[in-house]
């Protein structure tokens, strides 16, 4: 209950402070858990190892796997941030923005678009900004104590966008939202659920959610991939891209021969969206397990 209460605080308080003032808040606690956390320090110099380029130093490294956690830390006060923000007021806080004729070139199709992103910078925004354009609904990982989930979706509900629970009947609310031609978001860099499957992520097999490509090849629906990240405090860059995978009307006939293409080259946008930012991708849960079979060992 601490965390519910520590963020209802900060919901109340965000508006009243200065941004600098709040990042530098949470690069501190960032730099705080860092240096008190080996599991997160293990888990994040892992995925940072990943990403980067094989002649990557140890400082470089570091580098990233801290700005990881200081990310995620940033998250937090974004949420705060723009709990009270209108939706018409979004894109005075972006600085750039790249690839919006592809989200109304798939809408227009009239099948649905699948809104993919990562955890990275700040996700969520991409649903208010585009929220006041498009009938959109945004698949979330639920919560627990379930006074924390609540409290988190009645903040997301402010913007417009309808925020669903990823169970079962969440995905069947997602099928139909895609079915009307609406735009259902969905973070797809880490198998929350426990339900994916292995296949190559930064040169590794890991467990990752197919859901998107499965919703495309039964929908229609088109798969525009999309990121929004940090570039000074409050402002954001965002870069949006459509990419093409086999539906069951334009694919091989095979379903798994169809989500085996869709998703290699679903996860290969992924990854170029990482690549480009590694130190705002704050998944701070192991995505490789098999590298991590002791975290502590590796300061």
């Amino acid at each position: 209950m601490l965390r519910l209460r520590l963020l209802q605080l900060l919901v109340r308080v965000a508006n009243r402070l200065p941004v600098g003032l709040l990042y530098a808040l949470a690069s501190a606690g960032a730099s705080i858990a860092w240096l008190g956390s080996p599991t997160l320090r293990g888990v994040t110099r892992d995925h940072m190892r990943h990403v980067a380029p094989a002649a990557t130093s140890r400082r470089e490294i570091d580098a990233a796997a801290r700005g990881a956690i200081r990310s995620a830390a940033l998250y937090y006060i974004d949420f705060a941030r723009y709990a009270a923000l209108r939706p018409e007021d979004t894109f005075d806080h972006v600085d750039t923005i790249e690839g919006v004729p592809d989200v109304f070139e798939a809408f227009d199709r009239g099948r649905g678009v699948i809104l993919a992103s990562a955890h990275l910078g700040n996700p969520e925004f991409i649903a208010q900004a585009l929220g006041p354009f498009f009938p959109t609904a945004v698949l979330t990982e639920p919560l627990e104590p379930p006074e924390l989930h609540d409290f988190i979706h009645e903040v997301r509900a402010r913007s417009g966008v309808r925020f669903v629970p990823a169970d079962r009947n969440g995905v069947r609310v997602a099928m139909r939202h895609l079915r009307c031609g609406g735009v259902l978001g969905l973070l797809a860099d880490r198998d929350v659920l426990g339900t994916g499957e292995p296949f190559p992520f930064f040169g590794e097999r890991a467990s990752m959610p197919h859901g998107a490509v499965e919703l495309a090849w039964l929908t229609g629906a088109a798969i525009v991939v999309g990121f929004v990240v940090r570039t000074r405090p409050g402002r954001y860059r965002i870069t949006l891209r459509e990419v093409e995978v086999p539906t069951r009307k334009s694919g091989s006939g095979d379903r798994d021969t169809d989500i085996e293409v869709g998703m290699r080259r679903f996860i290969a946008s992924i990854e170029d969206g990482i690549r480009a930012t590694p130190d705002q991708w704050f998944a701070l849960s192991p995505i490789w397990t098999s590298r991590l079979t002791g975290t502590s060992e590796v300061d």
